[in-house]
């Protein structure tokens, strides 16, 4: 009989304790975000969040100069929320998806620069099967050809979504 209680009682702290660090964790990365693809660039994780569900991920590059954008030249990625163009093709790096950096507002601060966007690998570099570091000049790349094709189709898909970029 010690032996079941001292059983159960330990089920009961393992449970309750995931239950906590569950808890802690919070709600995932893609609650309350609707149509957009957020970025996590502390992961270097590019998620596609639909009805408040992950539908896909893929692991990207960010800009070599960091995070936190805020002038031409910078080579770092923006943080913030923005509008999503259309998908184009690009002759470096097979598709590119326009970042509506720096939104209005922050134009008005003075954030300069543009052309940052979503796109595929170099086709320099077309061997890689994942990057591994930061190597852009600002822009999110992911590292295949395949996985920008469904983020562009997705894009695609549903007209008008937004980029989170955290």
């Amino acid at each position: 009989m010690r032996t079941f209680i001292a059983s159960a009682s330990s089920l009961f702290i393992i449970l309750f304790c995931l239950c906590v660090d569950c808890y802690a964790a919070g709600p995932g990365p893609c609650a309350g975000q609707n149509n957009r693809l957020v970025v996590d660039t502390a992961r270097h994780l590019l998620r596609i969040c639909q009805g408040g569900s992950e539908i896909q991920q893929f692991r990207v590059s960010l800009g070599r100069g960091g995070i936190d954008k805020t002038r031409r030249g910078d080579d770092k990625t923006p943080l913030g929320e923005y509008p999503l163009g259309n998908p184009k093709p690009s002759p470096r790096f097979g598709t590119f998806i326009p970042i509506g950096y720096p939104t209005p507002a922050q134009h008005a601060e003075g954030y300069s620069g543009g052309d940052v966007g979503v796109h595929g690998p170099s086709h320099i570099y077309t061997w890689f099967e994942n990057i591994k570091s930061d190597w852009t000049l600002g822009c999110i790349a992911v590292g295949s050809g395949h996985d920008i094709s469904a983020i562009a189709q997705w894009v695609k898909e549903h007209r008008g979504s937004k980029i989170l970029i955290r």
